[in-house]
């Protein structure tokens, strides 16, 4: 389950001059201002505006900003204008900007890694294959001998490549391997039919 929704926090009061309307007494009235931000399980993804009200310490009576008159409106508005949204409030796309760039630099050392595996295959390498019928499965290598390749196919298949991995069972492997060229692996590589190669 997500949880999300909206929440605010206090940004500043100031003091507002004039006398409260309802206990007359003089300069007891301020203003807070507060930002609104979206949440995902309390955690600031973005602002979304800021709202405020007024409060009289002496009486207590609290004015929400459509209930107030003109002048102190005014006010309100000019105190939203000054005071500048935290930092915090951004953390969530922060983290989300993080993760993303985190993301991109590991899938492009993966890359390099698989370009540079395949060029120079070792026993225990595994190959994250995509098969004929758009399913994913596992190609082990058993033995490089110059340019050939002996691969262990593996029996088993599954309709998602992220866990492909759950295959890697000694017992999953076919008894005879097939062999292959380096530049057959170089060829299904661009092709895309080896998405990916573990090296142990």
């Amino acid at each position: 389950m997500i949880i999300y929704g909206h929440r605010a926090s206090h940004l500043t009061t100031e003091a507002v001059p004039g006398s409260c309307p309802s206990c007359a007494t003089p300069d007891s009235r301020r203003v807070s201002v507060f930002g609104r931000y979206a949440h995902i399980y309390w955690i600031p993804l973005f602002p979304f505006g800021k709202t405020g009200v007024a409060e009289c310490g002496h009486c207590r009576q609290v004015v929400q900003a459509k209930e107030m008159d003109p002048n102190l409106k005014q006010t309100l508005q000019e105190v939203k204008q000054r005071v500048r949204v935290p930092l915090w409030h951004f953390s969530g796309l922060a983290l989300l900007a993080i993760a993303i760039v985190w993301g991109i630099i590991v899938h492009n050392q993966s890359q390099k890694n698989t370009q540079t595996f395949i060029q120079a295959p070792h026993p225990g390498d595994l190959y994250h294959i995509r098969t004929e019928n758009g399913h994913y499965s596992l190609l082990k290598v058993q033995d490089v001998t110059g340019n050939s390749v002996k691969l262990l196919p593996n029996n088993y298949e599954m309709e998602s490549q992220t866990e492909v991995g759950k295959l890697n069972k000694p017992e999953n492997y076919a008894a005879e391997p097939v062999e292959l060229t380096r530049y057959d692996l170089r060829i299904m590589l661009t092709k895309e039919e080896i998405l990916e190669v573990e090296r142990p």
